[in-house]
């Protein structure tokens, strides 16, 4: 994460995800992808880990455990659990390692058969026969060729193990009088490529679900003013903790920021706990709301005079904060419509809201918690007093109608200014150098003028949109080859770093669109079939030789800002000056 401004670079702050659920070893997803199989590791954390959490002594826990194939057993000072003949460390899931069970079930206790089924040699031993389970992101049809492929090959290897043991010490001259071993079993991903499947993905690790229930407090009330789908945290620390090396210097720890990445509400309240503990309590906490149908503004650091100077021009917040510094949080929401150029516009929207009230810019969302001040509590209270965080004014949850308008207002203007057809500012690029053109380069265009209007975020790489692009132009009718052809003929017109050939290009983006169905790249797309084929029936409609005058684009009603109550001189739609010769004065630029 990095804190960025037009006019100076700053240092760049990096964040530590806190994830309080378990996650897969590195060898357990290998396993998974490589060889379609469920890890052993999968199934301690899917299915040991909830009987764990919910068994009360330790005969509940190895009975529970034993209905599942699994056995849990005593290993010097810790313990293991053992899956189809597969030794794994307990805290491969957290919550049943040996320190936290006897915290909460007492001393260990072996379960019937003694201390658990018998240790083979070693910490870790692949079973005799493979897991009889697919793995969660891999086609049935996939796993059964995987699993007859691997049968085939051990039983080939068992045959040339049989064939004169004597020399099985000595591979190399076993090799040169028996023959080459046999080569082992293709992976799960080549299987699939040979036989046309989907490549196999890693799935991600099924969590317990949690109910509503856990909701409580502030955290509940925040969702309901907000109404968002998905929730980012963020502590940032005022100071950076020291901690002492082996040579007994201090240095700072460089996790600055710590978050929770973007997650339900439910999944935010589980993991509250661990974001404190790890951002500690000389921290500020931000929340910032992630939806994909409606907008969020935040207003930051207002005073109680803004809200109300807000409200009176017609503004309906959907959630007001007090914090304990005197400044509330103001969230206003809109519906999204989805329409070129509105990301834009919401951010226009936001800057003159701002600037009308002459707050900040806000750096990672809607501040929930101050800082904790030094020496402003008892000594020995501030380590365990619970943290104040902001309190409910107002929590609506409704959607502004004001906004709405406005945003409706900054995208007739972009729209205006830039235009919407393939051939306006936001999308079209050079003719090529050689002048060839095809009867379908309008849609090339126009597809990426209109997913640049739609688009969120960082400006997208020009090979992103290609594909995307390929992707539409698919799913439209057009052929593997036409759209090669295409993105080959109008790919070179922008500007981009580099010189390609274009030829193998349009073959590569063509394919990615055509064989590629699960790729995470295909998240960005904004826009749905139905309205693909619109914008192509559109454009093939402009491009008709009989085709009518465009009309102009009508502009949706806006008188403009809503003069406020007369407080001061300061009114909605200009900036407050705080200084001689402020900006916007003619003889001087001064500060805001």
């Amino acid at each position: 994460m990095r804190l960025a401004h037009r006019a100076a670079a700053s240092e760049p702050l990096l964040a530590r995800s806190v994830e309080p659920s378990d996650a897969l070893p590195a060898g357990a997803a290998r396993v998974e992808v490589y060889r379609g199989e469920e890890s052993a590791a999968r199934r301690v954390i899917e299915i040991a880990g909830p009987i764990v959490t919910r068994s009360r002594s330790w005969a509940d826990l190895h009975r529970n455990l034993a209905e599942h194939g699994i056995a849990y057993a005593a290993k010097g000072s810790g313990a293991v659990f053992i899956v189809d003949g597969i030794v794994l460390k307990a805290s491969t899931c957290r919550a049943a390692s040996r320190a936290r069970l006897e915290t909460r079930l007492g001393p260990f206790q072996p379960g019937p058969a003694g201390d658990g089924a018998p240790l083979p040699q070693g910490h870790r031993r692949a079973p005799a026969v493979p897991s009889p389970r697919a793995a969660p992101g891999i086609d049935p049809a996939l796993f059964a060729v995987a699993r007859q492929a691997q049968t085939a090959a051990g039983a080939a290897r068992e045959t040339y193990d049989a064939t004169y043991p004597e020399l099985n010490i000595a591979p190399l001259l076993k090799a040169a009088v028996v023959g080459p071993a046999p080569r082992a079993a293709p992976s799960a991903r080549t299987l699939a490529r040979r036989i046309g499947k989907p490549l196999p993905r890693l799935a991600p690790v099924r969590q317990p679900e949690a109910s509503g229930s856990n909701l409580s407090g502030l955290l509940a009330l925040y969702h309901a003013g907000m109404q968002a789908e998905r929730y980012r945290v963020v502590a940032e620390r005022t100071r950076s903790p020291a901690f002492s090396d082996q040579d007994g210097r201090h240095r700072p720890v460089p996790d600055r920021l710590v978050q929770l990445t973007p997650r339900p509400m439910v999944g935010i309240a589980a993991g509250w706990s661990a974001l404190e503990q790890a951002a500690g309590r000389d921290s500020a906490i931000y929340l910032t709301p992630f939806s994909d149908e409606r907008h969020h503004i935040v207003l930051s650091g207002a005073r109680l005079e803004d809200v109300g100077r807000l409200q009176a021009a017609g503004f309906a917040p959907a959630l007001v904060l007090d914090r304990r510094d005197g400044r509330h949080e103001v969230v206003l929401t809109a519906p999204d419509r989805n329409r070129p150029y509105e990301q834009a516009a919401l951010a226009e929207a936001r800057e003159h809201l701002r600037l009308s009230l002459g707050l900040g810019r806000t750096r990672f969302g809607l501040r929930i918690d101050a800082a904790d001040r030094p020496r402003t509590a008892l000594p020995g209270v501030e380590r365990h007093a619970p943290r104040i965080y902001a309190q409910i004014v107002t929590a609506t949850g409704a959607t502004c109608k004001r906004l709405g308008r406005l945003i409706s207002h900054f995208v007739a203007v972009f729209a205006r200014r830039f235009g919407l057809g393939p051939g306006s500012r936001l999308g079209r690029g050079a003719d090529p150098d050689d002048g060839a053109s095809l009867t379908d380069a309008p849609l090339y265009w126009a597809h990426r003028a209109d997913l640049l209007a739609r688009w969120q975020g960082r400006w997208p790489d020009p090979s992103r949109v290609d594909a995307l692009i390929a992707r539409r132009l698919r799913s439209t009718g057009h052929s593997e080859a036409a759209v090669a052809a295409l993105i080959t003929a109008c790919a070179p017109g922008v500007p981009r770093i580099g010189r390609r050939a274009w030829t193998g290009y349009g073959r590569r983006a063509a394919a990615h669109a055509f064989r590629d169905e699960a790729d995470s790249c295909w998240a960005f797309e904004r826009a749905t079939p139905a309205m693909w084929a619109e914008l192509e029936q559109a454009v093939k409609a402009r491009e008709r030789p009989d085709k009518p005058k465009p009309t102009r684009l009508p502009v949706p009603p806006f008188v403009g800002p809503v003069p406020l109550p007369p407080r001061s001189e300061a009114r909605l739609g200009t900036t407050r000056r705080r200084s001689r010769n402020g900006r916007g004065d003619p003889d001087g630029p001064g500060e805001r």
